[in-house]
């Protein structure tokens, strides 16, 4: 990126390299110097905006840092900022992480074949090649 001016400074902050880190701490957010070069377009500066209108202070900054990580773990950035922008009020911070969050689910019961001590002593005294180990 190149300044304007040839005295003059320039910087390009790509949030997709901090963004797990500002996830720790959204509040950091919030009075960063680099806030606005964090937002990657001008429809999540108008994101932030509105949802500097809608939340308190800390529920903004939260709520913005969860989009921007929800935009990059699950590579929407321009769907998600069109998709919000068209809702009013904005979606409240649960609302989208049961969207985008997802639970584990439980596996399914595998059995397990546990091996008897005796493949051990197979296995220790290098006969374990020549003789097939026997399963619980």
């Amino acid at each position: 990126m190149y300044p304007k001016t040839p005295e003059g400074r320039a910087r390009r902050i790509d949030y997709r390299h901090v963004i797990h880190a500002l996830a720790a701490k959204p509040q950091a957010f919030r009075f960063s110097q680099l806030r606005d070069d964090l937002l990657p377009t001008l429809q999540y500066h108008q994101l932030w905006q509105r949802a500097q209108q809608q939340f308190d202070p800390q529920q903004a900054c939260k709520w913005m840092v969860s989009v921007l990580r929800f935009a990059y773990d699950h590579d929407c950035e321009t769907q998600l900022a069109a998709e919000l922008l068209q809702q009013n009020p904005l979606p409240e911070l649960k609302t989208l992480q049961k969207r985008f969050i997802r639970h584990h689910t439980t596996q399914p019961d595998m059995p397990a074949r546990q091996h008897t001590i005796d493949a051990y002593d197979q296995l220790l005294s290098g006969n374990w090649m020549t003789q097939e180990m026997t399963y619980v």
